[in-house]
């Protein structure tokens, strides 16, 4: 038997909690939150779920380029800016765009030194069967929904309870938490947290250099920042958002 297909009922119920989840976090509070909410859900759905993480957890080989930390903060968030401005065309056809990205075999990726062929060597085949398969998903249920109940769709499996992604409403109060406890204003992080940053090691002069530039490009264009001085920054809880009483 093939897999039962969700109901009209089913898809509005789901509509329905993911506008309550989304209000709860913010999403509407923010200018072209839901569509930034979208555009993480669909990067995930469409790429960082998908057989490309089985090549960021394999070892490298004499063919494939190792894929760090630091390599997929700058894929991901280079992708989820794409996504927001795929998301803001007429084009019909507008979701293989995304694809056409997401599976573009000899672009040199934003902040990285190779390319989907380099990093992605092995799992190539699998990635674009993943990404084709999602996609023509996902374009169904864009001619099936309003245009921001197909939003809300494309967000709601990913963003579960979190809000502090690039692009999402708390980002902003990330960056500003690195930005303090760069500059060594944060004591309760740095007494709950110096030993683990002591031994993953000071900020790369990169990032010290001129810390405003960093903290600017953190917060609009991380993957100019380059995937090695990302990789600092996803090894530890440096953007880790300050706690806020409820």
């Amino acid at each position: 038997m093939g897999e039962q297909q969700p109901t009209e009922g089913d898809i509005q119920d789901a509509l329905e909690w993911a506008r309550l989840r989304l209000t709860e976090l913010g999403f509407f509070k923010t200018q072209d939150g839901l569509r930034w909410a979208a555009a993480y859900g669909l990067v995930r759905s469409v790429w960082r779920n998908g057989p490309i993480e089985n090549a960021h957890a394999s070892r490298p080989t004499s063919r494939r380029k190792a894929l760090h930390d630091g390599t997929m903060f700058a894929r991901n968030t280079w992708l989820t800016q794409q996504t927001f401005d795929v998301l803001g065309s007429d084009d019909q056809f507008r979701l293989y765009e995304l694809e056409d990205l997401v599976l573009e075999r000899n672009q040199v990726w934003p902040g990285c030194e190779g390319t989907l062929t380099d990093f992605g060597w092995g799992f190539l085949g699998d990635i674009k069967k993943h990404a084709k398969q999602r996609i023509d998903m996902l374009a169904h249920f864009e001619q099936r929904l309003l245009p921001d109940d197909f939003l809300v769709f494309a967000s709601a499996p990913w963003f579960g309870t979190r809000d502090d992604h690039y692009g999402m409403p708390r980002w902003p109060a990330c960056v500003e938490a690195a930005a303090c406890r760069l500059r060594g204003e944060d004591e309760e992080f740095w007494r709950e947290e110096g030993d683990c940053m002591t031994r993953i090691g000071p900020a790369p002069a990169a990032v010290t250099a001129d810390l405003e530039v960093t903290l600017e490009l953190l917060l609009e264009s991380p993957w100019e920042l380059g995937a090695e001085t990302l990789d600092w920054f996803a090894s530890n809880p440096i953007l880790r958002p300050r706690c806020t009483q409820a």
